[in-house]
């Protein structure tokens, strides 16, 4: 879908005094909604010993708000819907999408222009040994199609400037497949300050949240330690621990360069208004922020994920019952969120939480709410093991994923295969790499596609396998990311 170019400069935001725009508060706060949804939230984060945890729900022109538990377990403060602020993940690949959009709009930006001509710093990379760049569009970096490893500098955790992604892995030509990718909105980022002058967080500041009325949410620690702020916790047996330098990110917040990619902290009320301006455009005194035009070139797919999900400019698109549905999810080292949005229903769904298992609560909520707001209801993939019994044997061998060697040997029945993650050998000894799992059994909803069967928790995770050749696959997608084929 084709989008205006050539029109004039957005004028300066001023910053608004309100915290939450009037209009987005609910006249009804003890509605039976908002109960609902507050008791499905508590039920959810209890049985999953989730600390803490918020929620939103924008429906029939309200929002309703729920929050459960405590900041920190060490030290305990009740969470707000409104107030606490959450490491809301790379739903923040959200806002920079709509700021290239922005930025298209006033023909600053072109989806077709190739990032290293708009930061000439990117192609000192080829030239210095790092991956070739030549020929990746900003199109390519919203999609998640730009072709290098996506979590390089998060595997790494050298993240100081461009010459970082240097080493990083070349999975297929630029707009040639898919791999979810945290370095193409690091490229993307960048291109946004070049084009503007400012920093990614100044414009996303300025041209999204202040439109918005939103002003409590930021990027640094620096902006938001005088706020109250969930802390990230890890969960053992039940028991909530206090994560302490872990993870990717040198501190707690995250590298300027990943911060396109997932560096929002925010509340579930910011969301909310977020969430809303997908189909409406506007911001709280209903100017417009995005044009109809720009909202739905960003929810028009462009690749295939899975059987399940095709990938728009970042967000990830898939039919509910009959019902479109466009969502992101978030997760830094201690924090899981997501944020689900159905435009033509106008309704969305957000749900922060600040502990590493909070997608179990994430998808109660979220299910529940589809189902109470619009009538739809969400089911996992049913397995066919009987119907792909050659399935796994295009699928056994060792792949290199960016978090692990992996390793898919075929399962005790027809038609599934388990997988077993290892520690990556081939990285620095500081390099991140996640906490080990058990082996994981799958099985094949279609000739490609494989669903677990035993994965802890209740939420199911997906592999998508090579392509539809008959030889072995070259590569199998986990978690969205692409991991080629070693033996």
């Amino acid at each position: 879908m084709p989008i205006r170019r050539g029109g004039a400069r957005r004028p300066p935001v001023r910053c608004p005094d309100d915290l939450v725009p009037g209009p987005l508060v609910s006249a009804d706060p003890i509605s039976d909604l908002g109960a609902e949804l507050a008791a499905v939230l508590a039920e959810a984060a209890t049985a999953h010993g989730v600390p803490g945890a918020a929620a939103a729900v924008v429906a029939a022109g309200e929002v309703h708000l729920a929050a459960h538990g405590v900041t920190h377990a060490d030290h305990p403060a009740a969470v707000s819907a409104t107030d606490t602020l959450f490491q809301v993940g790379s739903i923040t690949k959200t806002l920079t999408s709509a700021a290239v959009l922005q930025l298209v709009e006033e023909g600053r930006l072109a989806l077709d222009d190739l990032v290293v001509d708009r930061v000439p710093a990117l192609r000192a990379l080829a030239d210095g040994g790092g991956p070739d760049l030549a020929g990746v569009t900003l199109e390519h970096a919203l999609s998640h199609r730009a072709g290098i490893d996506g979590d390089h500098l998060l595997v790494t955790r050298r993240a100081a400037d461009v010459a970082d992604l240097a080493g990083a892995r070349r999975l297929f030509p630029p707009g040639a497949g898919f791999s979810y990718s945290n370095v193409g909105f690091t490229l993307a980022g960048l291109v946004i300050e070049q084009a503007t002058g400012q920093t990614f967080e100044a414009v996303v500041r300025e041209r999204l949240l202040w439109p918005l009325g939103v002003t409590g949410a930021g990027f640094r620690a620096d902006d938001l330690i005088t706020r109250p702020v969930a802390a990230p916790h890890l969960v053992v047996d039940g028991a909530a621990h206090v994560l302490h330098g872990a993870g990717w990110q040198p501190g707690w917040e995250l590298a300027p360069l990943d911060r396109a990619a997932g560096g929002l902290v925010a509340s579930a009320s910011h969301l909310a208004a977020w969430g809303r301006l997908q189909w409406t455009g506007a911001g709280a005194d209903g100017a417009p922020v995005l044009a109809p035009a720009s909202l739905a070139r960003l929810h028009t797919p462009v690749v295939e994920a899975d059987a399940r999900e095709h990938i728009a400019l970042d967000w990830f698109v898939r039919d509910v019952d009959g019902l479109r549905t466009i969502g992101h999810g978030g997760v830094t080292v201690g924090y899981v969120s997501q944020l689900t949005v159905a435009p033509d229903a106008e309704v969305a769904v957000v749900t922060l939480t600040n502990a590493t298992n909070g997608g179990a609560v994430n998808q109660a909520v979220r299910r529940w709410a589809l189902e109470r707001t619009a009538g739809v209801v969400e089911r996992d993939p049913r397995p066919a093991p009987g119907r792909h019994p050659d399935a796994p044997g295009r699928a056994t061998g060792t792949y290199l994923h960016a978090f692990g060697r992996l390793e898919v040997e075929a399962g005790a029945d027809p038609g599934t295969v388990v997988l077993t993650v290892e520690p990556r050998a081939d990285l620095d000894d500081d390099a991140w790499q996640p906490l080990a799992e058990p082996p994981i059994s799958y099985a094949f909803f279609t000739g490609r596609d494989a669903v677990s069967t035993d994965a802890p928790g209740p939420v199911r995770r997906l592999l998508r396998f090579g392509d539809d050749t008959a030889g072995p696959a070259a590569w199998v997608l986990s978690g969205s990311r692409r991991a080629p084929r070693l033996t």
